[in-house]
């Protein structure tokens, strides 16, 4: 026989056994030659073997002759080798009498048909259009509630139990495979007897036993909960690509707004600053706004960015102990200025310095500076903010967490107006007012608490004020337990060291900026290497150096110049712009630490690029600082002092490089 099962040749000997001449087997398939039950055990055994390698050991079957009855035979096979290339198997029948042993045989291949997890049916198709189950495996029982005798009798049994929408839809396609001769895979949904769905796989390949009847043989599955996992795993894998595609477009708004606002903010900062002695005080008021309104356009792009991130981010990681004392300060000298011309006072933090929080430190600060940026910005001239906080051992607070309140004496809010707060761009009727805002920073607020197990509650009662107040995770190795508080008082001394690359607050104000000379004992030397294409961005890096008149800046357009340059004289720093024409920063970074002379110069990333991840991917490929684009014109200098000052140190007799 072929590899298909049609019969090429028989000798007399089965001729005999079947009751036939052998010219008569010849064409025939050769399950045809077979009992109905010995079938199933040759297209789910039998055929699988003799397509893959054609050999077979030993396998009892059962034929059935002309007149209908059974022959017991064992059959051996083996792919022909001649006439060599021959693509046909031959086939021993050894007829046996162990009929007993045949039936066993049987008996356990139906034991594992029943007792697989899935169904193994033949459905057969009558002359008439009819439709039939000749064998279904027990599995029937669970998976459509009927046993296999009442589906024998009616297809319907099991057919019936398949939701509509999908039978008709089943069967159409049953019928166009097998008018192609092909086999059909697919899903379908069946109602159970209580209403709910499950998901069926199915599996089936079709045999004609004539012109007018045929049979599937196949198998089908309760894939329910894979399909659900499934389902679930491709809207995940959509959302993330959702999240992805909104997160770089968002970075690419960014970007594309950050490089003009480095101009606008950065040449009004130095105009308002002291170049601007032949402005009258009209042109300086205008000067400001501009000024004023290119912060606000940063500050919401920087918030937005801040909502993408904090939706972005996983819950509860990278949380540490943080002193919340430190934080606080932090907090309170960044908007120390903005209190000061809204001529609100901070009042001294009470805080006992041992107490810390579970929080992850950046968003805790900008928890802290949201709510107290607030408090200044809503309140009244003259007005008070406070910060309190809560011990765990205090009445009403859960003993596994702290409490921060930021409380102001503002207006207030209605309680119609609490019910609105944490929705994006609400401000409250505050639009209205002379208080700049976007309404996006409680949003953010609620958003980072959460990423770090916390949450926020508001007190507030019109005409008597507001109170904000965090409730964070306790650090566990802190004591609930009543400890010594300390009254302490922030001032303009205590205020942190910030790098350049952090972001204007909001306490900035216009008037903070006025050019200083360096705060070295002499004036700060070297020269600096900036590689950076856009034209506006290199006339005001020009302008902030030359306040800065013993420093020398050399600026050039891409990395093949720049290599050009350093081959001319090496420079004391480098500024290096993420995205260039022919390269991009980290990759001509590497290419500059390969020089003689370079590995020991500092390289300081210069980009609109603000997300966290891109600042972490600069530092980890090895830039010493990253500074985000617009600049702070002051804290730029404050910079370029400090690693001017350390190049030359470095080259201080028995310094290391």
């Amino acid at each position: 026989m072929d590899a298909r099962g049609t019969v090429l040749a028989a000798n007399a000997t089965l001729g005999r056994l079947l009751g036939a001449a052998p010219e008569a087997l010849r064409g025939e398939m050769f399950d045809a030659l077979l009992s109905g039950p010995t079938r199933l055990l040759y297209h789910s055994y039998l055929q699988p073997l003799l397509r893959m390698h054609g050999n077979v050991q030993e396998l009892s079957l059962t034929l059935k002759a002309s007149d209908g009855s059974p022959v017991d035979v064992l059959f051996y096979s083996a792919r022909s080798a001649d006439p060599p290339g021959a693509d046909h198997i031959d086939v021993v029948l050894a007829p046996i009498r162990r009929r007993r042993g045949i039936e066993d045989e049987m008996l356990r291949i139906k034991r594992a048909a029943d007792q697989s997890p899935g169904l193994i049916f033949q459905l057969m198709q009558s002359a008439e259009g009819g439709l039939c189950f000749p064998y279904v495996s027990d599995a029937v029982r669970r998976l459509y509630g009927t046993t296999p005798e009442l589906a024998r009798r009616s297809a319907d049994a099991v057919l019936g139990c398949i939701h509509p929408a999908d039978r008709e839809q089943l069967l159409a396609s049953l019928r166009a495979c097998a008018a192609a001769g092909l086999g059909w895979s697919g899903v379908f949904r069946v109602t159970r007897a209580d209403g709910s769905l499950r998901s069926h796989e199915m599996h089936a390949s079709p045999r004609r036993l004539d012109l007018e009847v045929l049979v599937w043989h196949g198998h089908i599955a309760d894939v329910t909960e894979q399909h659900e996992l499934e389902c679930n795993l491709a809207e995940r894998e959509a959302a993330d690509r959702a999240s992805r595609v909104r997160s770089e477009i968002l970075a690419r708004i960014s970007h594309e707004l950050r490089t003009p606002l480095n101009a606008i903010i950065g040449f009004s900062t130095l105009l308002r600053g002291g170049a601007s002695g032949d402005l009258n005080e009209a042109q300086r008021h205008q000067l400001g706004v501009i000024l004023s309104s290119g912060r606000h356009l940063l500050g919401l792009v920087n918030q937005v960015l801040d909502i993408s991130a904090a939706e972005a981010s996983p819950l509860g990681t990278e949380l540490e102990a943080v002193p919340l004392a430190p934080a606080i300060l932090e907090a309170m000298d960044l908007l120390r200025t903005q209190a000061d011309v809204s001529g609100v006072h901070l009042r001294p933090l009470a805080c006992d310095r041992a107490l810390q929080a579970m929080a992850h430190p950046q968003h805790l600060r900008q928890v802290l500076v949201n709510l107290l940026s607030n408090a200044v910005k809503y309140n009244r001239r003259g007005g008070e903010v406070a910060i309190t906080v809560s011990r765990p051992a205090e009445p009403g607070l859960h003993p596994h967490q702290v409490a921060v309140a930021v409380k102001d004496t503002g207006p207030g809010l209605s309680l119609e107006q609490q019910a609105q707060l944490f929705q994006a761009f609400n401000r409250l009727g505050a639009q209205h007012t002379e208080a700049e805002g976007t309404g996006l920073g409680l949003v953010i607020t609620q958003q980072l608490l959460a990423q770090m197990n916390g949450s926020i509650e508001v007190h507030s009662t019109l005409g008597a004020g507001s109170t904000f107040t965090v409730l964070l995770p306790l650090a566990a190795d802190v004591a609930p337990v009543t400890g010594a508080v300390y009254a302490v008082e922030g001032d303009e001394s205590s205020a942190p060291v910030l790098p350049a690359h952090t972001e204007a607050t909001r306490g900035d104000s216009p008037e903070a900026f006025r050019w200083r000379p360096s705060s070295a004992g002499s004036a700060t030397r070297g020269r600096i290497l900036y590689v950076e294409d856009n034209s506006i961005n290199i006339l005001l890096m020009e302008a902030i150096v030359g306040l800065r008149p013993e420093v020398v800046l050399e600026s050039v357009p891409n990395g093949g110049a720049a290599l050009e340059a350093l081959g001319r004289q090496r420079p004391d720093l480098l500024l290096l712009d993420m995205h260039l024409p022919d390269t991009t920063g980290p990759q001509l970074l590497t290419q500059l630490r390969e020089l003689d002379g370079m590995r020991g110069v500092a390289a300081v990333a210069v980009s609109a690029a603000a997300r966290s991840e891109d600042i972490t991917a600069a530092m980890a490929h090895g830039f010493d600082d990253y500074w985000t684009k617009p600049l702070h014109v002051d804290r730029t200098l404050a910079e370029i002092d400090r690693w001017l000052m350390r190049s030359a140190d470095s080259l201080l007799p028995g310094a290391r490089r």
